[in-house]
Formats: structure tokens, C-alpha cells, sequence
């Protein structure tokens, strides 16, 4: 039996993939599920170019503004939760638009996620103990960023210890909440008829628009954003706030850089992980390319 088409919109960041489904959604009569790892915590919108609610009242959005961003939120919470919505859409008869550039959410959409035959934590760290002496760095990292590119971003690829405590992490959560299939991988069944939409453009226009689209975001009122949000108790090392634009603006209102640079860290920062995304999304060699 043919499973039903779901179609996914991904690229980097400020590419352009929220107007792209919104659009895509309007003439096929489709709803959208996000595949955005920050929008799913309530309050943090400016800095996660949220779609207004103008544009939400236009088509239907899911999996925003299902997490508190108190709590920690792991991709198999998401997979499990992104599913029953694309299940739900279809039912209704309307045609689902996964969109978004979290790189592991949408690969746990496209397939089954596994990490069968998982060492335990002790060997594991072990073992990537001894691939970074032997191999360095750099392919402990690289191996982070094929897992958990979220994770990798809150990460310096020198960091040995922190990045190898991040992919016990990585490697626990997924295979703790179930997620079967995954090895890293990109030529696995996937889940759904798949009709995969990259965007991409010239990457010297992507970086400008992404500063851009930064300093719209401190005009918008970031600053505001995230004092308002540590006030209402959410600590500084909830992992809603590791993301790029709240981790600076943080540093900034603690005295440790100024506003200047925090701009300036936050547009070096979303660029660095535009410039991942594209090698994720580069990966799905089958996506239709959209320039």
C-alpha cells in the first residue's frame, strides 16, 4: 500500500521556507507542521521568526508553542507528536507541509530512528574517548553533527569533553524514548511518499539577508524577549535558551559583551549554522532544489 505524500520544505536559516510553505499550503489547501527545534517553546517568537498570527489564521500550523520552555523537549517527543499531526491532516483530507531546518527533526520524520546495538554509557564514552585521540578533534565533532546538529551548535568543535558528553546525550535520548532506524545515514526507507523541497541561494545574498534579518530582530525587540522570559523564571541553562540569538542576548544583559556584540555573535553564529544546514539538507540527494 502507497503511504500519502507529505511534503517537506527545508533549507537554511532565513531562506525563505516559512513564506515558500505558506504559499505551497494557500494553493494546495495544505496544513503546515513545523520542523523548527525552537518554536516549540511558548514565548520565544522574535528570535525564532515565529509565523504571526495573521499568517496562522491563513493555514493551519502545528508543533508550535507545544513546549514550556522550562522543561526540555527531545526529538522523540517531537517525532511522536509531528506524526499524530501529519496523520491528523491526512484524515481530514488536507495535504501536509512539513517545514522547517532542524536537520534531525525532519530526518526523524523521514525515517525510523534507531541506535540498535548502542554500547553502554561507560564504553561509549570509551571508545569516543579513544577516537578522539586517534582521529581528533574534528571527527568527534563532525560525528555530533551528523546526530544532533542542535546540540552541535551549543558546542566548540575543540571542546573534546563537552562534545563527547554531548553525543552520550544524543545517543541516550534517542534510543531512551524509542526512536528506531536512525544510523546516521541518509538512504534508509523513509517513512512517507516523500516529496522533498530544498531551498538554497547564493550564499554570499543568504548571509546578507541573514544579518538582516538579526538586526530586525533586536529592532523587534529581542532584548525585551528575553529579559521577559528569564524573569518569568526560565533559568539561563534551560536548553530553550541555548539557541542562537537567546544564549548572546543572555551574555549581554549578564554584562558579559555589549549590545554591539552580541549582534555582531548572533549573525556569526547563524551563518556558521546556515552553513551546516546546507550540508545536512545537501545530503537528501533525491530533494527537488529550489533556487
Amino acid at each position: 500500500m502507497t503511504e500519502p505524500k507529505v511534503i517537506f520544505v527545508a533549507g537554511p536559516t532565513a531562506v525563505g521556507k516559512s513564506a515558500y510553505a505558506l504559499d505551497l499550503a494557500l494553493q494546495t489547501g495544505g496544513e503546515i507542521v513545523s520542523a523548527d527545534s525552537m518554536m516549540v517553546y511558548k514565548g520565544l517568537d522574535i528570535g525564532t521568526a515565529k509565523p504571526s498570527m495573521a499568517e496562522r489564521k491563513k493555514v493551519p500550523h502545528h508543533m508550535i508553542d507545544v513546549a514550556d520552555p522550562r522543561e526540555d523537549y527531545s526529538a522523540a517527543e517531537y517525532s511522536e507528536a509531528a506524526q499524530s499531526a501529519i496523520e491528523e491532516i491526512i484524515e481530514r483530507g488536507k495535504q501536509p507541509i512539513v517545514c522547517g531546518g532542524s536537520g534531525l527533526y525532519i530526518h526523524s520524520l523521514l525515517y525510523e530512528l534507531d541506535f540498535a546495538g548502542r554500547p553502554a554509557d561507560g564504553e561509549l564514552r570509551e571508545i569516543l574517548q579513544r577516537e578522539a585521540e586517534e582521529k581528533g578533534a574534528g571527527y568527534i565533532f563532525e560525528k555530533l553533527l551528523k546526530i544532533d546538529p542542535l546540540a552541535a551548535e551549543h558546542v566548540h568543535p575543540n571542546n573534546v569533553k563537552r562534545v563527547i558528553r554531548a553525543l552520550e546525550r544524543a545517543y541516550g535520548e534517542i534510543e531512551k524514548e524509542g526512536l528506531r532506524g536512525f544510523s546516521g545515514t541518509f538512504d534508509l526507507e523513509k517513512r512517507y511518499e516523500a516529496r522533498i523541497i530544498r531551498l538554497t541561494m547564493d550564499r554570499k545574498a543568504l548571509y546578507e539577508r541573514i544579518e538582516r534579518r538579526t538586526a530586525k530582530f533586536f529592532e523587534d525587540g529581542l532584548i525585551e524577549e528575553v529579559r521577559g522570559i528569564l524573569d518569568s523564571g526560565v533559568p539561563r541553562e534551560a536548553n530553550s535558551l541555548q539557541g542562537i540569538g537567546y544564549k548572546e542576548v543572555i551574555s549581554m544583559l549578564e554584562g558579559e559583551i555589549d549590545e554591539t556584540e552580541a549582534l555582531r555573535l548572533v549573525q556569526q553564529n547563524t551563518r556558521r549554522y546556515a552553513k551546516r544546514q546546507e550540508t545536512w539538507f545537501k545530503r537528501y540527494t533525491d530533494a527537488e532544489i529550489i533556487v
